[in-house]
């Protein structure tokens, strides 16, 4: 059975967001019509709820959640996936060491006065986020293609393969970076704890994805 790892937690919400742009909808209510986007945020829901990425209890609520649901058991919402990618669960966790990137974050200093914080996690996870994103769009850029009509535009699709390939490699640099500010525990987990005790679902998703082409 499938391990779960920070990998493929990132990776689902990337492709999550790349398919559902419009942050509006990032609600089960917007998505129950469309059953492969449904599946796939149920998915997200119970991953940040195992790597403990989701509001802990009493913690500050955003003025947008109150408005929009004020029920007690509310799946995810969007302000959740957008504290996801914004690191502001980082500013939720106490006397977290993140050694690989303090380190990283310590090699820029201007001046000897210069001192860690731990807002500097944040900061640096952030702004490698946003440009993990954008790296997404340029990876992806060749996706939509499904035969190439001329010879210049086969050649072109070739060049841009061959850099994203080797684009890919420094992207893995970033993502372990990331990885270890996501989930400093190192934990994983199989998709049988994952369905047990998360409420992840089990639907075949390439059936899903096919029947709903």
């Amino acid at each position: 059975m499938k391990i779960w790892t920070t990998k493929d937690l990132l990776e689902k919400v990337l492709e999550f967001r790349a398919m559902t742009p419009n942050s509006d909808e990032w609600n089960e209510k917007s998505l129950k019509y469309n059953e492969p986007r449904l599946i796939r945020f149920k998915r997200i829901n119970s991953l940040f709820k195992a790597f403990e990425l989701k509001h802990p209890k009493g913690g500050k609520t955003k003025f947008w959640n109150l408005l929009s649901d004020n029920s007690k058991n509310k799946e995810l919402s969007r302000d959740e996936i957008t504290d996801f990618l914004e690191g502001n669960f980082i500013n939720t966790r106490e006397s977290v060491v993140y050694p690989n990137s303090q380190k990283l974050i310590e090699k820029e200093k201007a001046f000897e006065s210069d001192t860690f914080k731990n807002r500097d996690i944040y900061q640096f996870y952030r702004h490698l986020m946003k440009y993990r994103i954008k790296i997404e769009s340029v990876l992806d850029y060749n996706s939509g293609v499904l035969e190439a009509s001329s010879l210049g535009f086969r050649s072109a699709i070739s060049l841009t393969n061959e850099l994203n390939k080797e684009l890919i490699t420094k992207v893995e640099k970033i993502d372990q970076i990331l990885f270890e500010i996501i989930n400093p525990k190192k934990m994983e987990f199989s998709e049988e704890i994952l369905v047990k005790e998360y409420g992840f679902p089990q639907d075949d998703l390439d059936s899903i994805d096919i029947e709903n082409w």
